[in-house]
């Protein structure tokens, strides 16, 4: 079984990133919704100096919503502030008198928000929310239901807004050369909902002198098309990351967890050949404290028996207080509940 672990400030020294692979990481994961080029140049010549084989994984950004570039300022929004959301188009008509309202401008049109229904947004895993009051001519508004900080790159969900998949963004082409130039083997790509996504990637990396052969391409599942989709995806893929910290927000809590095992179900025909990947709220209570809650100790092992093949630790090992025992800890229930 897998752990990937990925990368961040709490894990970027030598130290500590040879301790995650002697604890159980047997792949370490770059995500290039943040990239910062010196910093993971750095870290992958420090893991590679470690263990010469490590397994490399590069998250693509995918197609995910997220705060808008051209947001330059960061500011706090508090309970109860209305706030105003836009397409990137629209908000360039706004240079002047922003200072008097919040307006939030999302990577997407003004046509993709006006011809979608919108009933909530969310962020932060969905511990930042708001309340849509209006939408109108590509402006959508909202109530703040939780305090938070606003910056650009930030991501959100925003359950309804379906827009067609046309080609790989510049990000991603960009994410994908830095990985083929520097020898990553495991390709991961974000909200893919349709089996075309992973072939624009395959076509990308042949383009461009990658060894298709050589190269897994994992996809992650994040929302409600993606879970339907499942069969394409997986046929053209070397596995699938069933992301929970998307997913929730995307489908709702109760009904993900539904969703996820159902979805479970469906892929043990594929345990064999193909990776299984549960991503996302695997061990929250260790990112500040040193031991794991019984609901976590029950999920890991729930997982393990239903058919998942590995784990990935994201903000547990990338801005988590315990990383190294957090990593320690899952290896070792892995080996424990594995029947």
């Amino acid at each position: 079984m897998k752990i990937i672990a990925t990368l961040g400030p709490s894990t970027s020294n030598k130290k500590v990133i040879g301790e995650l692979i002697n604890s159980g990481a047997d792949t370490l994961r770059l995500n290039f919704s943040h990239f910062y080029e010196k910093q993971f140049q750095e870290m992958l010549s420090i893991a590679r100096n470690i263990d010469e084989n490590i397994k490399i994984m590069a998250d693509l950004q995918g197609k995910k919503i997220r705060i808008d570039e051209k947001l330059k300022e960061t500011f706090k929004i508090y309970t109860n502030e209305i706030v105003y959301f836009c397409g990137n188009d629209a908000y360039n008509l706004f240079s002047e008198g922003k200072d008097k309202i919040k307006i939030i401008p999302l990577n997407i049109n003004s046509e993709i928000i006006e011809d979608n229904e919108v009933n909530k947004i969310s962020m932060k895993d969905g511990t930042m929310n708001f309340e849509v009051i209006d939408k109108n001519k590509g402006f959508i508004k909202v109530r703040v239901k939780d305090d938070g900080v606003i910056r650009a790159g930030k991501g959100c969900n925003v359950p309804g807004i379906n827009y067609k998949y046309s080609e790989l963004s510049k990000k991603d082409k960009e994410s994908l050369k830095w990985a083929i130039n520097n020898n990553i083997k495991i390709i991961c790509q974000s909200f893919v909902e349709s089996k075309k996504e992973i072939n624009d990637i395959k076509k990308y990396i042949e383009d461009n002198n990658g060894d298709i052969e050589e190269i897994k391409i994992l996809s992650k599942i994040e929302t409600s098309t993606g879970l339907e989709n499942y069969e394409e995806i997986m046929e053209c893929c070397n596995g699938v990351i069933i992301a929970r910290g998307d997913l929730i927000p995307e489908c709702g809590m109760v009904t993900s967890v539904e969703e996820e095992f159902e979805l479970l179900k469906k892929l043990k025909k594929y345990k064999k050949s193909k990776e299984i990947i549960i991503a996302t709220h695997i061990l929250d209570n260790m990112k500040k404290g040193t031991l794991p809650t019984i609901n976590e100790l029950e999920s890991i092992y729930t997982f393990i028996n239903i058919g998942a093949t590995g784990f990935l630790l994201a903000g547990e090992t990338s801005i988590g207080k315990y990383p190294i025992k957090t990593v320690k800890l899952l290896s070792e229930l892995m080996n424990l509940y594995k029947k």
